[in-house]
């Protein structure tokens, strides 16, 4: 019974895939058909335009501008197609159209030959024919493909004419013959016979019938004996009325292209009926689908308990998470499925207010693009995904979650949606920012000490931080590496408290003896924190320490050199450095900028690494901004 399920299931898949490669085959179809209009009127713009630039008539403007609207008409509808059926080749026709229109300019002020203007039409009419011969090479109906092949060398032969209408056009405009465009002439009439040939040989009956009647007319007699004429004879003049000679091969080009369509139409009708085979072979398989259908659903019943009882126990799991946690599910777009009353109550949407909207709806300004990036890279690679988050609640304030987004799974592996699950950390985080702000209130307040001892503004210790800052970020320092280096910076000297007043304090300068007792500020900075197990005051003690070696070696207190100084220290030094040149002091005067700048830039390589000096000057405008805003009565840093 399973196995017979199954094969109708099959056969119902095949009438559906049947459906859908019709629909494919309708459309291409349509294209092909369009095309073949616009070619059609395109072959009259060309001819038109043959004339107009020959003879420069307003009348033949007028008739040309009309030809133009009729054109541009056709156009737009073969795009609105294309846009439709989300075509790759949708902008490229765009780009034709523009360029048509750049074209026509460019012949209403006869800025192009007669010649140049044939050439473009024939070149746009070669590539939109390229463009329908493409589709039907991509139709799978084998009989249908031939007979579309068969149509393509009538709509060649429809095209040599229209070559010919065209050139002769302007040659009779002209009133003599044009040696270019006779050329033109004799290409196309062997375009007509090569494709007269393959069309004869390829035709059905009923149209190659039709074509013969055409031959014996007239005016198709006139036709080819105009063109043998003044195609093997190299005439000073012509005695053919243009007007006479565009309306007898316009007759007869429509003709062909009437042909045309009454080749499509046996080619829709052929459509049509294979599309009421599918539908009724659809039908019935559907019946027989329903009716083992309606068997298995009777043999349903027998497991219903079984179903019932894991729906009772999977609702009361639901229940527990969605009383304990906040809980979302979004589809693949990231639009919100479901939502809990905990995600409502902490969001302050109402659950109609969040469903069919964008999760992004409580995304908060201060988290990263690149952490979403992050995320969704994870989920989609169908791998779980958990971290921090700070979302927007609806009336601007925010909470912050710790979430872990999980992708479900379909039975073949295939992502159907994501559920999310979250823990308000809000309270936790906020408290732990508090001591984190407290930590840094307590080492500014600890080194501003320190500067106010020495009889040196505070504000030094936070220049410096925020010169730290600028410079680590433009460095290339992470994050955590650049809030630890801010903070760190300002207790650079630290180790000053264990220097005596008398020579911390001396206004005259230093003799050997105390110079050397100076330099052990940085051992005492270093001492003090160099057996804590915190990242931030291990970063001060190495601040304290290094800050003053240089770049070539000769500093102190160990004669670190380059690369050996900690980037902490290394930044650390020019911030201390520029502040200090800025600053007047007990023992100094407050330096010049030109002066300053000097004196770093040939330091660089020697007190300073270069490559921070590079980024000094690279970024020196927020260097001065800092400087200039953050005077000693200033609260920049506040900000």
């Amino acid at each position: 019974m399973l196995t017979i399920l199954v094969g109708f299931i099959l056969l119902s898949t095949y009438a559906y895939q049947d459906l859908n490669q019709l629909s494919a085959l309708k459309d291409n179809v349509l294209r092909v058909k369009t095309v073949a209009h616009l070619i059609n009127e395109l072959q009259k713009e060309r001819g038109l335009t043959s004339g107009f630039l020959a003879n420069q008539s307003n009348i033949t403007k007028v008739h040309l501008n009309k030809q133009r609207n009729i054109v541009n008409t056709v156009f737009q509808q073969y795009l609105h197609i294309e846009q439709q059926k989300k075509s790759t080749t949708y902008k490229e026709y765009q780009q034709l159209i523009e360029k048509l229109y750049n074209i026509r300019a460019q012949i209403s002020h006869f800025q192009m030959t007669t010649i140049q203007a044939f050439d473009y039409y024939t070149q746009l009419i070669a590539q939109l024919q390229n463009s329908y011969m493409n589709l039907i090479v991509r139709i799978e109906d084998t009989n249908l493909k031939n007979d579309l092949q068969v149509y393509t060398n009538l709509a060649l032969m429809k095209e040599s004419l229209g070559q010919i209408r065209g050139a002769f056009n302007g040659i009779f405009s002209l009133k003599f013959t044009e040696g270019n465009l006779l050329y033109r002439v004799i290409h196309a009439k062997g375009m007509y016979d090569s494709a007269l040939y393959q069309f004869e040989a390829t035709a059905p009956d009923n149209i190659y019938k039709k074509y013969q009647e055409l031959t014996l007319t007239d005016n198709y007699q006139w036709i080819l004996q105009t063109i043998k004429k003044y195609s093997l004879q190299y005439l000073k003049s012509t005695q053919i009325n243009p007007t006479k000679w565009w309306k007898n091969a316009t007759t007869l080009i429509d003709e062909l292209y009437r042909f045309e369509m009454q080749y499509f139409e046996s080619i829709d009708n052929y459509v049509s009926q294979k599309s009421k085979n599918i539908f009724q072979n659809l039908i019935i398989n559907t019946f027989l689908l329903l009716t083992l259908t309606l068997f298995i659903l009777w043999l349903s019943i027998k497991i219903k308990n079984n179903i019932v009882r894991s729906i009772n126990l999977l609702n009361q799991y639901k229940n527990v998470v969605d009383t304990s946690s906040i809980v979302s599910k979004t589809n693949r777009r990231g639009i919100i499925t479901y939502a809990n009353e905990q995600f409502s109550k902490i969001s302050g949407y109402s659950l109609e207010e969040l469903l069919g909207k964008p999760h992004n709806l409580v995304r908060h300004q201060d988290m990263p693009k690149e952490a979403f990036r992050e995320m969704w890279q994870t989920i989609l690679n169908k791998k779980s995904w958990r971290g921090i988050v700070k979302n927007r609640k609806k009336d601007g304030s925010y909470y912050i979650v710790e979430a872990t987004i999980n992708p479900i799974l379909d039975e073949y592996g295939n992502i159907e949606e994501f559920i999310a699950i979250r823990n308000d950390i809000t309270e936790v985080v906020q408290l732990h920012e508090e001591v984190e702000q407290t930590q840094q209130d307590l080492i500014f307040k600890m080194s501003e000490l320190t500067e106010t001892r020495s009889k040196e503004t505070g504000f030094h210790v936070r220049r410096v931080a925020k010169y730290s800052e600028i410079l680590a970020r433009h460095y290339g320092l992470n994050e955590d590496e650049i809030k630890r280096l801010t903070l760190a910076s300002p207790m650079h000297d630290i180790g000053k408290v264990g220097i005596e007043d008398t020579i911390l304090h001396k206004p005259s300068k230093l003799t050997q003896e105390e110079w050397e007792i100076m330099k052990t500020h940085t051992t005492i900075g270093y001492n003090l924190f160099k057996d804590s197990d915190k990242p931030l005051l291990q970063a001060a003690a190495t601040i304290a320490h290094e800050h003053h070696e240089r770049y070539d070696g000769s500093g102190y207190p160990r004669g670190l050199k380059g690369k050996e100084i900690h980037i902490f220290a290394r930044i650390t030094a020019i911030a201390d450095t520029f502040d200090a040149l800025n600053s007047k002091r007990s023992y100094k005067t407050k330096w010049d900028d030109k002066d300053i700048f000097k004196y770093m830039k040939e330091e660089a390589g020697s007190h300073f690494d270069p490559e921070l000096i590079d980024l000094f000057f690279k970024h020196i405008d927020l260097f001065i901004e800092v400087r200039d805003h953050y005077q000693d009565s200033s609260d920049f840093m506040k900000e």
